[in-house]
């Protein structure tokens, strides 16, 4: 596995991280539920409201590029504790576009971002982090780039005693997941003909543990 180098994302590779994020979620359920196929348009729907999340939450994003450092393999945001990307953030970057690019039958879907967001702050209200966004672009997966884009703040939550938190509706994604200490809080679907849902938290205590029977 070819170690690189985790850095900053900067808001110059905006565009290339939304180039990178529709490709790695082309395929997710839960794109797929709440902006279907037949939207006229989709793809540039799709970089719209991924461009959307990065200007929120960009200033926590890390990403890896490849050696001479021109093309991203990953990006992730990781929202440290007291950190929030709110409606009004997504309000003020664009979001209240979103009635006049989506047809309205859809629009009632995006309440399940609501509900989320309140399982969200009733599962995890002590300090923690919370992994908004992780896309590996589809030409480097398997190949390590996730478990590089959170190693580091895995360890770091582990040194500083903290939770994290996230969500994903992939299996494929739970077992990675899963992999690196993240256990099942709830699981969907969390509303009518919406795809399967998890919601996952990584305690570092048990992770210490689990680390000291491994040695």
């Amino acid at each position: 596995m070819e170690t690189l180098t985790l850095e900053p994302l900067k808001p110059t590779q905006f565009d290339a991280a939304t180039d990178l994020l529709c490709a790695a979620f082309a395929d997710d359920p839960q794109c797929h539920y709440l902006v279907p196929a037949d939207v006229g348009d989709r793809p540039a729907l799709m970089a719209y409201l991924f461009r959307l999340l990065l200007i929120c939450g960009g200033d926590h994003g890390y990403c890896l590029t490849d050696t001479d450092g021109q093309t991203l393999k990953g990006v992730a945001i990781w929202l440290p504790p007291g950190q929030s990307v709110s409606l009004m953030n997504l309000l003020r970057a664009g979001l209240y576009e979103l009635p006049f690019r989506l047809p309205w039958p859809y629009l009632p879907r995006w309440q399940i971002v609501l509900t989320l967001d309140r399982y969200h702050h009733q599962a995890m209200p002590m300090p923690h982090w919370y992994l908004m966004l992780l896309a590996v672009s589809p030409r480097y997966q398997r190949q390590g780039v996730g478990h590089q884009l959170i190693q580091p703040v895995l360890e770091e939550c582990d040194r500083t005693h903290q939770p994290c938190y996230l969500e994903t509706s992939t299996a494929g994604a739970l077992r990675f997941y899963q992999r690196h200490g993240f256990e099942i809080l709830k699981t969907g679907p969390f509303a009518d003909q919406a795809p399967p849902y998890w919601t996952l938290r990584r305690q570092p205590e048990a992770n210490e543990a689990r680390s000291a029977s491994l040695g």
